[in-house]
């Protein structure tokens, strides 16, 4: 017994076969993304859960640095704050607070130490936070990225910083970079309860599995429909058809 009791149009043999590749291939992309993200989110885990190293100086990016446990020592140049815009937690719209750290050869350490509500922008509305004196800080190491082509430009007139650039923010502080890295601290208990640290995104989220079976259930329903339809008497398509 035949499956099909009426052969497809050519023009519908041609657009379900375009729609089940379209599909197909959707749902096989997710699933090389689930097996990308699996290996990004192990990387970073396995980084973050090391023995913490002093934060590198004097040498060149190592793309395999990112996320890796560091630490670093020096003095916060608290008039020299810069304010990593447009970030949200849970929410609620603040910016990211990005702090010089001096070290003793008058060079400097970036340090992201974390998100800051809007309305605390001005350091007088967190005093506790201008930490004086020698501090060492821990979190893990971060690579300045390239600018998104929807981000805006920095603006250092205004303190308006949409993207880390290392460079142009240790030439704005006056001060020589230490390091090609930034550090980005850790969720450890600061005085004042601001900045909040551990901003940065070791556990990611991953619904790539989600996704591949959503594409291939619609394919798998397109071939049902396909089957169905043209297992119908010819009769009742015709009836479909409006007058």
């Amino acid at each position: 017994m035949p499956l099909l009791k009426t052969r497809p149009s050519l023009a519908m043999k041609i657009s379900a076969g375009l729609s089940l590749v379209i599909l197909l291939g959707l749902g096989s992309w997710q699933v090389d993304r689930l097996f990308w993200k699996q290996n990004l989110i192990e990387n970073r885990q396995a980084q973050a859960q090391m023995a913490p190293i002093a934060v590198p100086t004097d040498t060149t990016v190592d793309p395999g640095m990112a996320f890796r446990a560091a630490y670093a020592e020096g003095v916060y140049l608290n008039d020299q704050e810069k304010y990593l815009m447009a970030r949200t937690r849970r929410g609620n719209v603040g910016f990211q607070l990005i702090t010089p750290l001096e070290q003793e050869d008058g060079r400097i350490i970036l340090v992201n130490r974390g998100w800051v509500p809007q309305d605390y922008r001005d350091p007088e509305t967190r005093p506790e936070s201008l930490i004086e004196g020698p501090v060492q800080v821990s979190g893990v190491l971060r690579l300045p990225r390239e600018k998104h082509w929807a981000q805006p430009e920095n603006d250092a007139l205004r303190n308006q910083w949409f993207y880390v650039d290392v460079d142009h923010m240790a030439e704005d502080s006056g001060a020589e970079l230490a390091s090609p890295y930034y550090l980005e601290l850790d969720d450890s208990e600061v005085p004042g309860g601001l900045p909040i640290g551990g901003q940065a995104k070791v556990e990611l989220p991953n619904n790539h599995l989600q996704y591949a079976i959503t594409w291939y259930s619609l394919a798998l329903t397109l071939i049902v429909m396909f089957v169905l339809y043209h297992r119908r008497p010819s009769g009742d398509k015709e009836n479909d058809t409006p007058s």
